[in-house]
């Protein structure tokens, strides 16, 4: 009879004079050499096909300081990037359709870091360093549990702010923009 370790190291002999590899990747169903990853619709062995990205950029022009809705984010969207396309003295907000302020509410400028909201937990960024050119953005895994708005505290002209995310085939994937 083997002991347990014997019989790990004679396996391991056998698959090596085999000419098989002597460790696999564990797949996302959690067995040794499937092969099977994650999509980016976070479907496990999936081929995709069950989300669509949704993605704009908000470059309108505006004359007057303060909250500008820039587009909603629909309840079930996953993978959710706001990002202010070049630095500027403007400011994103986020807040929830029930009036909640997550980020940046109420005049108040929140530090960088993790706010939760809507149902999943966002990153909230803002480059500090004076030679970066690089705008603040926020970030999420999702999915969101109801629908939020996304805002610019406007206090310069606008660099554009490019958005996306991404929903389930079966949601409309209409991007709703102020007019």
């Amino acid at each position: 009879m083997l002991s347990g370790l014997a019989l790990l190291l004679l396996v391991c002999l056998h698959m090596r004079v085999q000419g098989k590899p002597r460790s696999q990747d564990l797949g996302c169903d959690e067995y040794l050499g499937s092969g099977k990853a994650m999509d980016k619709c976070g479907v496990c062995g999936g081929d995709n096909t069950t989300c669509r990205l949704v993605s704009g950029v908000f470059k309108h022009s505006l004359t007057k300081i303060g909250y500008h809705k820039i587009v909603e984010i629909p309840e079930g969207a996953t993978k959710i990037n706001v990002t202010e396309m070049v630095k500027s003295r403007n400011y994103l907000a986020l807040r929830s359709r029930s009036g909640r302020s997550i980020i940046n509410g109420n005049w108040a400028i929140d530090r960088p870091g993790k706010y939760e909201g809507g149902g999943t937990m966002f990153t909230y960024r803002r480059p500090n360093e004076i030679r970066s050119t690089a705008g603040e953005s926020f970030l999420a895994e999702g999915p969101t549990n109801e629908i939020l708005d996304v805002y610019m505290i406007f206090q310069q002209p606008n660099p554009g702010v490019h958005y996306e995310y991404l929903l389930p085939s079966e949601k409309p994937v209409v991007p709703q923009q102020p007019n």
